[in-house]
């Protein structure tokens, strides 16, 4: 039984939106939530640690100087995708430290950078660079690609 932040399963307004969300470590809020808490992390919200099998992961990725040392991710934000779902243009929060990483587990997906991504419709979106992330792939996110340019998840073809 996960406890009650720790997984969302947010309300689908339209193609593209509402990802599952199961967030270990710290609790994230995206927009302005029903208590009146801004973005960012959540100090007073509790939610489940990292997984054995992710802090395995973690270990591994620092093994492989895939992550520095000194930055050990203490929490992580699992998305869940449906056939159409994205990931908007957005800069993550500060909250979060630097590098921070994406990991595709279960299939291949895009990611677009750019200063001004552009969104074309509902779930596409259209920057100065996509970088096809392999099922399997880390992409380590720090400096101007953490910090300034956006990043978004097209539409996904199928669930993942």
């Amino acid at each position: 039984q996960l406890r009650e932040r720790t997984y969302s399963e947010p309300w689908k307004r339209m193609r593209g939106k509402g990802r599952v969300t199961i967030q270990f470590g710290c609790c994230y809020n995206y927009a302005v939530d029903k208590s009146g808490n801004p973005p960012g992390i959540v100090h007073d919200e509790e939610v489940d640690p990292i997984p054995p099998l992710f802090k395995a992961a973690i270990r591994r990725m620092v093994r492989w100087h895939v992550l520095p040392p000194s930055c050990i991710p203490d929490s992580c934000i699992v998305n869940i995708y449906e056939e159409g779902d994205c990931i908007p243009p957005h800069i993550d929060h500060h909250d979060f430290l630097r590098p921070f990483c994406t990991v595709a587990l279960l299939s291949e997906c895009n990611i677009i950078f750019g200063s001004n991504l552009k969104i074309l419709g509902p779930g596409e979106f259209d920057g100065s660079t996509a970088i096809p992330l392999p099922m399997g792939s880390v992409l380590i996110l720090n400096g101007n690609g953490a910090h300034v340019a956006k990043h978004s998840i097209p539409a996904v073809p199928s669930k993942r």
